[in-house]
């Protein structure tokens, strides 16, 4: 009798070794007082978000599988700083994966890979405040309703992600699908890319390329097919880190094929307990009825109180031309043809 309890209570242990869990409560939380103004236009000055970084709550967690493979899940949802608002779903990321000598695999809602490269490439502020990056604001424009009508810019719900081992060593890479779900069974909505990145020391060159499914070409349809293709850069040292993105779309309309081409580059400089950051970009487009160039520039400070609290401080100033009417962000509307200035005054904390 003794014996076989001691082999229970080997076998017991032997399967919470293997049933090892850990789930990890997250979130950032940024808040900034903001001020916009449109030359010919409005100007205002209000409590913001999301001025460096973007604010949300999470879960994560993972399970030991044995054999060198684990479980893992992963919810996100945003919050709004200034209001508390959000939070209550999970639209910003929610998987369900495994983790092996193989890879990963995920399956549910999940960034995409040209938002990946976009990232990784788009230099210090990338969807943030009155800094983000002009080729992620152009992009989000060209995706919506007036154009391919499409909402896999950033992320894709129905989705199958793959990405390489680390034992592929300087070579990252990530292949997704996803299920447009049509009602008539067809492929619209479908969603398939990749990209690929490859580290060389202080250097690395990336890259994606996408296609989402559209229905029909009459004028009156909504979506339409759209590519996306990228190519990005940065080089890091202790001194200094610069990153370029150059982005290529298209999307078939009815006179012929709209074109978005844009790119950013981006600049990073560490002093003290700080960074100076600064970044430029431009997008246009050329179509009968629907152009627009735009040009932007964004210089800003972030003082780090912390590894997880930072104040920051940033300026940016963005130029309309051939019929844009962009701003660097807020309520007040763009004005075409007129450039827009913004600055955001914040506090960021992760925990």
């Amino acid at each position: 009798m003794k014996k076989t309890l001691i082999a229970l209570a080997a076998g017991l242990a032997t399967l919470g070794a293997h049933a090892q869990s850990q789930v990890t409560m997250f979130g950032v939380i940024d808040t900034a007082i903001s001020r916009y103004q449109v030359t010919g236009g409005t100007k205002l000055t209000e409590m913001d978000t999301d001025g460096i970084q973007s604010s949300r709550i999470g879960f994560r967690g993972t399970e030991d599988l044995g054999g060198g493979m684990r479980a893992t899940f992963w919810i996100e949802g945003a919050l709004a700083g200034d209001t508390g608002a959000g939070a209550l779903s999970f639209e910003r990321r929610a998987t369900v994966g495994l983790i092996g000598p193989w890879g990963e695999v995920r399956f549910g809602r999940d960034y995409t890979p040209t938002y990946n490269v976009q990232s990784d490439f788009s230099g210090p502020w990338v969807t943030n405040g009155v800094g983000e990056s002009m080729v992620y604001r152009a992009r989000a424009t060209f995706y919506g309703n007036s154009n391919a009508g499409q909402t896999t810019h950033v992320r894709a719900s129905n989705a199958i992600n793959y990405f390489l081992p680390k034992s592929f060593g300087n070579l990252s890479g990530q292949i997704m699908y996803a299920l447009g779900e049509a009602t008539n069974n067809s492929s619209t909505g479908d969603y398939i890319g990749g990209q690929l990145n490859y580290r060389m020391g202080a250097f690395t060159i990336g890259g994606a390329y996408s296609k989402t499914e559209g229905g029909l070409t009459q004028p009156a349809s909504r979506p339409r097919d759209i590519t996306s293709s990228s190519l990005g850069m940065s080089y890091e040292t202790k001194a200094f880190t610069v990153q370029g993105l150059y982005g290529e779309d298209r999307v078939l309309m009815p006179l012929r094929e709209k074109r978005l081409k844009a790119y950013t580059v981006g600049l990073t400089v560490p002093v003290g307990q700080g960074e100076f950051r600064a970044s430029l970009g431009r997008a246009s487009t050329n179509y009968p009825g629907s152009s627009f160039k735009a040009r932007k520039y964004a210089i800003g400070y972030v003082h780090h109180l912390s590894k997880r609290t930072a104040l920051y401080v940033t300026h940016g100033r963005l130029n309309n031309d051939a019929g844009g009417n962009f701003t660097v962000g807020g309520t007040p509307p763009g004005v075409v043809n007129r450039a827009s200035t913004g600055q955001n005054f914040g506090i960021r904390h992760a925990f």
